[in-house]
């Protein structure tokens, strides 16, 4: 598997190009969106559920299909949340056993899952070049170092355990 990673921002993808640094499958690219071709573009609930289909999620990602002709990715990869209960006093807070994961190690892990178990149903339609689109993730952020090591993290993992990937 491929990433293209997108940002209008200079100083958000320079960070996450120096945390990739090295990676050969991953490059970014400055802009509103990829300019290398994609199979799928990595979009958050918020920016995709109403526009797309789907509903909101924990544990496993959803891959919707673009039916609407709007010059978007056929494909729109949407990563869950992690897990939440209400606290004692009727506040939302992530489950014990999920808190200690960072959320973008979630959203990417839970994605990269998602795009393999498409990939071993849809032969004809495979996804081996996904756009992570900064701003459509929310995490458009030039001075957060957690995002990019999360999905590094989750990235490098997902390859090990399929080498021939990609």
């Amino acid at each position: 598997m491929r990433l293209v990673i997108t940002s209008q921002k200079t100083d958000t993808l320079d960070r996450w190009q120096r945390v990739f640094e090295g990676c050969g499958d991953v490059i970014c690219q400055p802009g509103l969106r990829a300019e290398t071709p994609v199979d799928a573009v990595l979009m958050a609930g918020i920016f995709a559920l109403e526009r797309y289909g789907g509903r909101p999620g924990v544990n496993h990602a959803q891959i919707l299909e673009n039916r609407r002709g709007d010059g978007w990715h056929s494909l729109i990869i949407v990563p869950p949340g992690r897990p939440m209960t209400r606290d004692a006093e009727g506040g939302w807070k992530v489950q014990a056993e999920y808190a200690h994961i960072q959320p973008a190690y979630f959203a990417a892990s839970r994605s990269f899952r998602a795009i393999e178990e498409w990939n071993a149903h849809h032969f004809e339609r495979q996804i081996s070049v996904v756009e992570i689109n900064l701003p459509l993730m929310d995490m458009d952020n030039p001075v957060d170092d957690s995002s990019p090591q999360s999905f590094k993290k989750a990235f490098k993992e997902h390859c090990e355990a399929r080498p021939d990937d990609g």
